[in-house]
């Protein structure tokens, strides 16, 4: 490097660096207590809370999916299916833990749902995002969850 341009870089750095903390300074400043308002949810903020389903309810849409297609898929009824567990995990991947062959997934903590059915003394698993339908996993590429044991609604 020049002396010539090692002079420009450091003048640089240091406008930068100026201009740093200007900024910093100007949103440091508190505001003053007459400028303080409290600020109340609107009456259509308060109701969309209200009327927004729980966790629960979704599982128990997800685990009523999940019996439909295991019905379909066996020609069992509906009625002969029992749900041995259904719970909130995380998953480690994007292949909640069901990963395909040759695929390749993001590697990440992914809230979701594991579903467990029994019929005729078979277990069938059942894995999926928390706010998606379910889908069938076979046993041999069913994984566990990757955090704890999860939360059980059923």
């Amino acid at each position: 490097m020049t002396k010539h341009t090692k002079r420009n870089y450091k003048l640089g750095i240091c406008a930068l660096l100026v201009a740093c903390a200007a900024c910093s300074q100007e949103q440091a400043e508190p505001l003053a207590d007459e400028t303080a308002v409290a600020v109340e949810p609107s009456k259509q903020e308060q109701k969309s809370k209200m009327t927004t389903p729980s966790n629960g309810d979704n599982l128990t849409n997800q685990v009523s999916g999940a019996v439909a297609d295991l019905s379909a898929r066996t020609g069992i009824t509906s009625s002969a299916i029992k749900v041995s567990e259904a719970r909130i995990v995380q998953w480690g991947s994007s292949a909640v833990g069901c990963p395909k062959e040759g695929m390749n997934y993001t590697q990440a903590m992914v809230p979701g749902v594991l579903v467990i059915l029994e019929a005729d003394d078979v277990s069938y698993r059942y894995h999926g995002r928390s706010e998606s339908a379910l889908v069938y996993c076979p046993d041999e590429r069913a994984q566990e969850p990757a955090y704890g044991p999860g939360k059980e609604f059923m």
